[in-house]
């Protein structure tokens, strides 16, 4: 009889642990939350901090890669509250095939090119951080 006792306490413990995890993931991914600006960041250098809350217009801008063995670019789009990179010469176009997005749960990266693309609410931007204007 302790051993059913301990055994259905195992179970128990198990579905709790399973459950509170179910609830996590649903949460993380089903609503998330926006954040209000970009941080672009390449070699770990923040570039230009973007207010998505502030974009009336959509807005194309490029960033230039380049080192001793790569050269490319990124061309990133800003519209209604979101960022993406739309164009790209990097060999697998992972940074495009992200799509826009306004989450702060996951950044659009560009491996070849160093690139970052990070959202954060208005607690995380760094105060000296370059901005971009947007009309």
């Amino acid at each position: 009889m302790k051993k059913d006792f301990a055994g259905n306490i195992l179970k128990i413990t198990i579905g709790v642990i399973f459950v509170i995890s179910l609830i996590v993931v649903i949460r993380q991914f089903f609503f998330s939350t926006s954040g209000t600006y970009a941080l672009i960041y390449q070699d770990n250098v923040l570039l230009h901090k973007i207010d998505l809350t502030k974009t009336s217009e959509s807005m194309e801008f490029t960033i230039d890669y380049n080192s001793d063995t790569v050269t490319g670019y990124n061309t990133i789009c800003v519209k209604d509250g979101a960022i993406g990179i739309v164009d790209a010469d990097c060999p697998d176009k992972v940074c495009e095939h992200m799509g826009m997005t306004s989450s702060t749960h996951f950044p659009i990266t560009c491996l070849p090119h160093k690139l970052v693309i990070q959202i954060v609410d208005d607690s995380e931007v760094p105060s000296d951080s370059p901005d971009i204007i947007s009309h």
